[in-house]
């Protein structure tokens, strides 16, 4: 009895330890945002007017994706809370999948900013207003800064979850984009040419469009319980049937609760010899360690079953 209790105490001090490294993470991650959310948040007052007083679309296309940086820090700092919220009967997992529905919505935000930008883009192709270039590129110089910075301040958390994956593109896009507005501005000065202020703004939101896809297609997956990108399904079922005494592996799924949180469970049929239930115990053990240590699977089910088990005919 007393080796139980060492066990059970251990595994309480191992959880106890891994929610304070975790809320420590999350801790430093949302001042993180916050600073993040602060810089974007004056910087876009400054690039809306700035793209109305020198009538820039770049400027203003720029100040939309920058918009779309301030409500997707917000909603990365609102969903990280949510999902903090302890597991109840009701949501056996909490509220982690809140930070994949705030991705999805950032990211499809997104889609809809690119469809104005271009729109207006290829409107001003044909009629292209007077832009006051050295007002443009100034401002552009000091949303550079901005972008960058908070770029900066979240590369080191960018794979902590998908949210803060997706800040991060979105401060790196807007980099990009205020490059393509200095060198729109800097051309406009030059040779007069305004309409490479309409052609800069569509390369901007080709850019906010390829960091917007690349957010939605891995939110989409993990919402459809897909496998993660970066386990092999093949690889995981064969290492399974590679362990000793298993004779079969079948309903195995694997997918993601919320970023960094993959899970598995599978039904394993035995061997006609591996009967005995204290030999199920060592199977179990040797399975889940097996797919945590080469897979980075912390939580997995694995149901056992005897040789002569009948299936209940499931097909999923």
């Amino acid at each position: 009895m007393q080796e139980p209790m060492k066990t059970g105490e251990q595994e309480l001090r191992r959880n106890s330890e891994r929610h304070r490294h975790s809320h420590g993470i999350r801790s430093m991650t949302r001042k993180r945002l916050i600073i993040a959310l602060l810089v974007n948040a004056l910087f876009l007052i400054v690039e809306v007017v700035g793209g109305i007083v020198t009538n820039s679309l770049a400027l203003l296309a720029d100040a939309g994706h920058m918009l779309t940086d301030v409500a997707a820090l917000m909603l990365a700092l609102f969903v990280a809370r949510l999902a903090e919220q302890p597991a109840t009967g009701k949501r056996t997992y909490g509220l982690l999948r809140a930070e994949v529905l705030g991705a999805f919505i950032n990211g499809s935000a997104l889609v809809v900013i690119v469809g104005v930008i271009v729109w207006e883009a290829f409107r001003r192709l044909n009629s292209t207003p007077e832009i006051n270039a050295p007002v443009m590129v100034v401002i552009a110089v000091v949303g550079l800064f901005a972008n960058a910075g908070s770029a900066w301040i979240l590369f080191s958390s960018r794979n902590v979850t998908v949210n803060l994956k997706g800040a991060f593109l979105h401060m790196t896009a807007d980099a990009l984009g205020s490059i393509g507005a200095i060198v729109a501005g800097i051309v406009i000065m030059l040779t007069g040419w305004t309409t490479i202020d309409a052609v800069a703004s569509l390369m901007i939101g080709v850019l906010i469009f390829w960091s917007s896809w690349g957010l939605l297609s891995k939110t989409v997956n993990i919402l459809l319980e897909a496998t993660p990108e970066n386990i092999d399904y093949d690889e995981v079922k064969a290492a399974l049937m590679e362990l000793d005494h298993v004779r079969e592996v079948h309903d195995l799924h694997i997918w993601t609760i919320s970023s960094g949180i993959p899970s598995l469970s599978a039904h394993v049929k035995l061997k006609p010899e591996c009967s005995d239930t204290a030999h199920w115990q060592k199977c179990l053990k040797e399975a889940q360690t097996m797919v945590r240590e080469r897979f980075e699977i912390i939580h997995s089910t694995i149901q056992f079953e005897p040789e002569n088990f009948e299936r209940d005919g499931r097909t999923i």
